[in-house]
């Protein structure tokens, strides 16, 4: 659906020096030719610069063939019903040539008889990430036929876009003149209910780098990294230092949903935990819940996160970071109801926890496909959060 306009493009004509600054480095994405979606992105400058990088391995230097990439943006955005990026992608899909059956094949996920093998390994590799977060054997291999970086890319295509239709469906922006929108009725929620069921053990697919025989480009990128590039870093990063192309798009991204934020501590890590439970992420869980019991968060505090924005055990602004993760995830959109919550952290406070969820999501996918086992001596799940584990996945959640 075409969702209520919430922000308004920006007036070219009277940009702060900030957004200016931004606006010159988009390059043409900042052109006053440019989409409603950048001219909107332009209020949030911190937000539409940290996607730009990201945005430009997706869009032009990914391994992914074009005519893959774009079916994979398709499926992506159509799961999180933003018809304003179906509209875009559909307007630049003539130039690899997708046609009207392979547009409704995308949209109801009949593919068989539309869609050859390898289209079908991408967009069910979509679907795969969408429920269970994880690749299986099939798709993990099929795509990795395309280049040492092209299971990376499928990942980083979902996430991309997981984080564009939210944000773009969040501040409800305009179709461009002329385009036409959805024509196709939508299913329930926008999935074809796939219902796939995620695997809990997951076998170790990609080991950790080993630090004495790093190739120069990675050595630059664990340089780049500071402290989270030295060889004491988790094991997470230590396999993600093994795509360094990856690395470097992600960068970014990662900095101001991280380090850069306009969110307190509390508040980001807590979205993060709420993602990374929803995303079945135990490594990324057990991380994070050392990080969170530093801050003051307890153990009954991520009970509470576990069960969700209807659990006693959240108190006060808790429960607004856990419901508006819950919206991203199962509505990809933040409610009328907790679209103002974050305006006490500034301009960027809404975008800025669009980013966490966005990049929790893409970690998530990262550290289950690649089989990442905790750390030595930490804690996954605890046994009490187990009961709230059935019901939660896109796959099964009513």
């Amino acid at each position: 659906m075409q969702y209520p306009i919430r922000v308004r493009p920006v007036d070219f004509g009277n940009l702060s020096a900030r957004q200016e600054a931004i606006r010159i480095k988009l390059g043409p994405y900042g052109e006053e030719g440019t989409s409603a979606m950048m001219k909107t992105f332009l209020n949030y400058p911190e937000f539409a610069r940290s996607i730009g990088r990201i945005g430009t391995r997706v869009t032009l230097t990914s391994e992914l063939p074009r005519r893959l990439a774009a079916l994979a943006s398709l499926r992506t955005v159509w799961l999180c019903d933003c018809e304003y990026l179906w509209a875009q992608i559909l307007q630049e899909g003539g130039a690899v040539g997708i046609t009207d059956p392979e547009i409704s094949a995308i949209a109801t996920g009949e593919y068989r008889d539309a869609l050859n093998s390898i289209e079908r390994h991408v967009v069910e590799a979509i679907d795969e990430l969408h429920d269970t977060h994880y690749l299986s054997e099939e798709k993990w291999y099929r795509i990795g036929r395309f280049g040492t970086n092209a299971v990376m890319d499928i990942m980083l295509t979902y996430g991309f876009f997981v984080t564009l239709s939210t944000a773009v469906n969040s501040m409800g922006v305009e179709l461009e003149d002329g385009l036409a929108g959805w024509g196709l009725p939508r299913t329930t929620n926008g999935t074809a209910g796939t219902g796939l069921t995620p695997l809990r053990q997951v076998p170790k697919r990609v080991f950790e780098a080993d630090y004495a025989l790093l190739s120069p480009q990675q050595i630059e990128q664990a340089n780049r990294l500071g402290r989270r590039g030295k060889p004491t870093t988790s094991k997470l990063q230590k396999a993600m230092i093994n795509y360094p192309e990856f690395m470097k798009s992600i960068s970014a991204f990662g900095k101001r949903a991280i380090d850069d934020t306009s969110l307190p501590a509390r508040v980001w890590q807590l979205a993060a935990m709420r993602t990374v439970w929803l995303c079945d992420s135990e490594y990324l869980w057990s991380q994070h819940r050392m990080a969170c019991l530093k801050l003051g968060v307890t153990d009954d505090d991520l009970a509470g996160v576990a069960e969700g924005p209807d659990s006693a055990k959240l108190k006060g602004f808790d429960r607004v970071v856990v419901s508006t993760v819950d919206e991203l995830y199962y509505q990809n959109r933040v409610s009328d109801q907790n679209w103002g919550q974050f305006d006490q952290y500034g301009q960027e406070g809404i975008t800025d926890l669009i980013l966490v969820y966005g990049l929790y999501v893409i970690q998530s996918c990262l550290a289950r496909n690649f089989g990442t086992t905790l750390e030595d001596g930490k804690v996954g799940y605890l046994p009490e959060l187990e009961q709230f584990r059935a019901g939660q996945h896109r796959g099964n959640h009513g």
